[in-house]
């Protein structure tokens, strides 16, 4: 094969490489478009389809949660729509419009939730295993630095910089990893109004009220039962129906 047949056939092969990206990011793009178009057409029932067909092709977005949101909202489901908010924030806690959405709708059903510290505002996921590799590059980075400023006496002032700030940055990674281990465990009430009792049994003794919304921690299950943590600190039980998990199955 001459060069010149040999560099037209390499053109031809990228060229369908392309394409191929171009229509997979097509096909990709076309059912979240699609979901939007519906919305605006107010067929939200339609639009909700096409919202999960997008995560289902093309994984867990931020966007796309933010948006299937809106859709159970405008469905009267205002339980969903705030589930689907703190998935988007679960996956971008920076996303102004769920989280403004999600306090909005929290504010009008009183819903009881813990604050969350300002370093911890600063978490770039509550995915845990991005943040599992976040740790173990930040602590590698702090050996390596290390290493260099005990044996290469002429860059120990540069290599213990880089160490100290490793080493702080493995600290957070840390803490962002406990908070994402913890945030598995997260789940919203899902009913109007939900009794936090002692025990697990409909007359044992009232601890709270919880409102819909309300974000809790699940610590055990007993007999269509779960036992929580309430913003506050206060633990209880509730029945089981009354929750939802936030995280996926596989990050539990």
């Amino acid at each position: 094969m001459s060069p010149f047949s040999s560099r037209h056939f390499l053109r031809e092969i990228l060229a369908l490489l392309l394409l191929c990206l171009l229509s997979i990011n097509g096909a990709f793009a076309s059912e979240f478009e699609d979901g939007n178009r519906l919305f605006h057409e107010g067929k939200f029932a339609d639009a909700e389809l096409a919202y999960r067909r997008s995560l289902a092709k093309d994984g867990d977005s931020a966007a796309t949660h933010h948006n299937l949101g809106k859709v159970r909202e405008a469905l009267a489901d205002p339980a969903g729509a705030m589930l689907e908010w703190e998935k988007a924030l679960r996956l971008e806690p920076g996303h102004i419009q769920a989280r403004e959405a999600l306090q909005l709708s929290r504010n009008n059903f009183g819903s009881k939730v813990e604050k969350t510290p300002w370093w911890l505002k600063l978490q770039p996921s509550f995915t845990r295993n991005r943040e599992r590799w976040l740790l173990a590059l930040c602590a590698w980075i702090a050996i390596f630095a290390g290493f260099v400023a005990l044996f290469q006496p002429r860059s120990r002032h540069v290599s213990t910089g880089i160490a100290l700030f490793a080493i702080l940055a493995t600290c957070v990674s840390g803490a962002w990893l406990w908070r994402a281990l913890q945030e598995a465990n997260v789940a919203l009430i899902r009913d109007r109004s939900v009794t936090l009792r002692s025990a697990p049994a409909d007359p044992a003794r009232s601890v709270d009220t919880l409102p819909l919304g309300s974000r809790v921690s699940i610590l055990d299950a007993s007999g269509g039962w779960s036992r929580v943590k309430i913003a506050g600190g206060e633990t209880g039980w509730i029945p089981a129906q009354s929750l939802e998990r936030v995280s996926p199955a596989q990050e539990r």
